[in-house]
């Protein structure tokens, strides 16, 4: 489903995690140690998945977890991450939708919480080159500065980009800055929780994107 429309569309940002890989695994894998670590609530896989519908910062209040400690388990949760980028895989269809827009001469970027280092590696082992710089933000909950740096230090216009991420909050740091921003449903937050958001555009499938960027093309 599409909404809203804009200007042409040149530059792409992409998150990481959820959005062109698909690392729940692993990423469930880390949940659960960080949990026993830091003493954490335990919680269900089936009570997990529903807090999906929930925006993070409720997530982690529900959880019984400080925003202040948010930094160093983050930083812990990467450093675990590194240790299993083998056992990350492309979201079905994302290969393509990335190659097809490089030959259309679309700009494409990275900005995750994950560590560019994490983001390299994978790219590297997969052999995948169409980015044409990563960046890593400090601030999972409020991308919307680092994605404002990325934007001035390449010196793109604001209404050449399009973000494309999985969580409400990727929406929310987007908005704050006018940036159009793309939701995908097939990563961490439901597609109810996203609509709530009012993003731009919201992708059920990679060829979705596709379809959105290549209209505005032509």
């Amino acid at each position: 489903m599409f909404t809203g429309a804009g200007n042409l569309i040149k530059n792409v940002i992409f998150d990481f995690d959820g959005t062109l890989v698909d690392s729940d695994f692993v990423v469930e894998s880390v949940n659960k140690y960080l949990m026993k670590k830091y003493r954490i609530e335990d919680v269900n896989a089936k009570d997990f998945r529903a807090m999906n519908t929930l925006p993070l910062r409720d997530r982690f209040k529900k959880l019984g977890v400080p925003l202040y400690k948010l930094p160093l388990i983050i930083f812990e949760a990467i450093r675990l991450y590194s240790h299993s980028i083998h056992k990350i895989k492309l979201i079905e269809g994302i290969y393509d939708v990335l190659k097809r827009l490089t030959e259309d001469k679309v700009a494409l970027y990275i900005l995750s919480s994950n560590s560019s280092k994490n983001i390299k590696k994978f790219l590297q082992r997969n052999k995948i080159n169409f980015f044409k710089d990563i960046y890593s933000t400090p601030n999972t909950i409020e991308k919307d500065k680092t994605l404002t740096k990325l934007i001035r230090k390449k010196r793109l216009l604001k209404d050449s980009v399009l973000y494309v991420g999985d969580q409400f909050e990727d929406i929310i740091s987007c908005k704050k800055i006018k940036v159009r921003i793309a939701a995908v449903s097939w990563g961490c937050d439901r597609a109810d929780l996203l609509e709530k958001g009012k993003p731009d555009f919201l992708c059920h499938k990679p060829s979705d994107l596709y379809d959105l960027v290549s209209r505005e093309l032509n």
